[in-house]
């Protein structure tokens, strides 16, 4: 997982960096770490990166676009990364509060504080990068639920449809939706599919569009039904 810095102090920089890989090493965490001396620069590889990143750590005092003014640019564009600032101040809180920031590390902090901010996002990092094992030609492969589009049943396998490849598992349908039974945004379409809502493009009269480009059938008994369950994961989304 991809963390930013964003911190014009280089001491505060390096410690956060030093906190990120022991918390990482701690928590059997694969992460990837970018610095950035002002929010312009940020913003910059935020635009041009693949993987966005999943939690920012944002200084409050920068010069020329300060944390408050840098988060307030993000959520603007609908960016809801997780956000912990960090300031020598606490006078900016309700400001924080708006851009729906997840915590305050005061300066100067320890290791104590960082976990105890950590904490208040490390459910949401465990969700975005919680994977499932397979076997695919006898070889155990890890998914990143988040990544999966949808799982079609094949024979005694399953495909599994991501946007880049398809994937023929050796495992039953039964056995996928075991894996799947906590992830509420995948749901169940008749015997052959398990679809994740995130990469449904529109539903019609009787298919399901995805991002993906493929089209899934919708039994007719269930057509009420799937369109109910995308409208309400839309509501909480």
């Amino acid at each position: 997982m991809k963390i930013y810095i964003c911190d014009d102090s280089q001491s505060d920089l390096l410690r956060l960096q030093h906190y990120l890989k022991k918390y990482a090493q701690e928590e059997n965490l694969e992460i990837e770490i970018e610095e950035f001396l002002t929010a312009r620069d940020m913003f910059l590889a935020h635009n041009a990166a693949k993987e966005k990143p999943v939690l920012l750590f944002l200084d409050i005092y920068m010069n020329q676009i300060d944390g408050i003014e840098a988060a307030k640019k993000l959520r603007e564009a609908g960016i809801k990364t997780s956000i912990l600032f960090t300031t020598s101040s606490m006078e900016h809180a309700m400001e924080a509060f708006q851009v729906h920031a997840d915590g305050y590390l005061h300066k100067p902090f320890d290791y104590e504080a960082f976990k105890h901010a950590m904490s208040k996002v490390s459910g949401q990092l465990q969700t975005d990068y919680k994977t499932i094992e397979v076997r695919i030609e006898r070889m155990s492969r890890k998914f990143r639920v988040r990544d999966i589009c949808f799982a079609e049943s094949d024979n005694h396998g399953v495909q599994i449809y991501c946007m880049d490849n398809v994937y023929r598992a050796n495992i039953t349908m039964e056995g996928l939706k075991e894996q799947l039974t906590e992830e509420t945004s995948f749901v169940t379409c008749g015997r052959s599919y398990i679809i994740n809502l995130a990469y449904v493009d529109s539903i019609d009269s009787e298919v399901i569009n995805m991002k993906n480009n493929e089209m899934i059938p919708i039994p007719v008994r269930i057509r009420k039904q799937i369109r109910e369950q995308y409208q309400q994961y839309l509501q909480e989304n």
